[in-house]
């Protein structure tokens, strides 16, 4: 859409988001019925938007200063910023789709083609255990390898693993913001945004400059579910905003994979419950190509995904004999007798499920085995 203040549509989209505020149904209950009135193209008019709408909601409108909207295009245009409405071609139907659709979005980068392309969510807490650290990075990097791209929210822990797994490989991703692309959030991540915007985009409901609020975040985060095929909860405790993502997603009709962990430890709490309630779990990256392989055949490739791992890691992997395993993953270690498995391999261990799964991850996560297509695993040679 022509970023311009004689854009009457675009001003009047942004008037009514700014005016119910984001995430509101009502913005999008109102804008369907001056659509279909075909109000959007044209000041709005007081006798006009009474006849279509309930009065207290066209004064709503009719008092707010259009000057605050002149002010936002103009910000935009200052800091290159394009913005993207729900009247617009390239408007993504996955968005579309959803019962909250976001009226318009601040974009900062290159906004794919996101209805055509295998975009993956991956969230968890910003309070996150190291192999959550390590899980998230390592996930991403693989999926992004194999040519998908990682949506996620720029927050702390999990969110900041996921995308700097995304770029380590020089793979696409997408930030989703609960505050304006202007608003320095999270100053320690300031590097992390810029390279984002470079290597794939920050999107946001909110104009350039406007703060973070407790409330933003919980409603940006149907934005991360609503552009991805599926979403990927790394870990999550009962009081997890990662449930609300996982609860969007789910009413989206989106796929939601999670990692189970030790049911008597917090942090998975919330996660094995999802699981219970019918999530995916995910043993490796191959639960997610096998996902999506059939529908985008000439985009993901799972061979690259398996790569032998670059220099950097060759030197962590001679490390090895000095990492500092968890017990259950010392049990595994130490009998691994055969250069391919699978899990059932170690059938005889006094592991549960939960632990042995755990085990076999924090393995390939620190370079002692890798995965391979249909849940089998390797020894990487040293």
């Amino acid at each position: 859409m022509l970023l311009s203040k004689e854009n009457i549509t675009l001003v009047n989209l942004l008037l009514l988001q700014q005016c119910f505020g984001a995430g509101s149904a009502k913005a999008v209950t109102i804008f369907n019925i001056l659509r279909e009135n075909e109000q959007l193209d044209f000041n709005f008019i007081k006798e006009k938007l009474y006849s279509v709408i309930e009065k207290k909601y066209a004064d709503k409108i009719l008092s707010f200063n259009i000057n605050d909207i002149y002010k936002i295009v103009d910000d935009c245009i200052k800091n290159e910023i394009d913005i993207i409405t729900i009247c617009d071609s390239n408007y993504p139907e996955r968005l579309r789709n959803i019962t909250d659709s976001p009226l318009a979005l601040y974009i900062k980068g290159e906004f794919c083609d996101i209805d055509n392309l295998p975009l993956i969510s991956i969230v968890g807490p910003r309070k996150i255990s190291d192999f959550g650290k390590k899980a998230a990075f390592s996930l991403a990097k693989r999926l992004a390898k194999a040519g998908m791209i990682i949506v996620s929210g720029a927050a702390l822990g999990a969110d900041t693993c996921a995308h700097k797994g995304t770029l380590s490989v020089n793979g696409k991703t997408i930030a989703v913001l609960g505050c304006g692309i202007c608003y320095d959030y999270l100053p320690e991540n300031r590097e992390l945004r810029n390279a984002i915007s470079k290597n794939g985009c920050l999107v946001s409901e909110h104009p350039p400059y406007v703060a973070a609020t407790k409330y933003s975040f919980p409603i940006r985060n149907r934005i991360i579910s609503g552009l991805s095929l599926g979403t990927v909860v790394i870990e999550a405790s009962l009081k997890s905003g990662s449930l609300i993502t996982a609860r969007l997603a789910n009413e989206q009709g989106r796929d939601v994979f999670v990692i189970p962990g030790n049911p008597t430890l917090e942090n998975y709490k919330g996660s094995n419950a999802l699981l219970r309630d019918g999530a995916i779990p995910l043993l490796d990256s191959s639960d997610i190509f096998n996902q999506y392989i059939a529908k985008y055949p000439e985009i993901i490739d799972i061979k690259k995904a398996f790569d032998d791992e670059n220099e950097e890691k060759d030197k962590k992997i001679k490390k090895n004999l000095n990492l500092v395993l968890s017990n259950e993953a010392q049990i595994v270690y130490n009998n691994m007798n055969k250069q391919k498995f699978t899990a059932d391999d170690f059938f005889s261990l006094n592991l549960n499920d939960n632990e042995l799964l755990s085990a076999l991850t924090e393995l390939e996560i620190e370079g002692v085995i890798r995965a391979l297509p249909g849940g089998a695993y390797e020894v990487i040679n040293h």
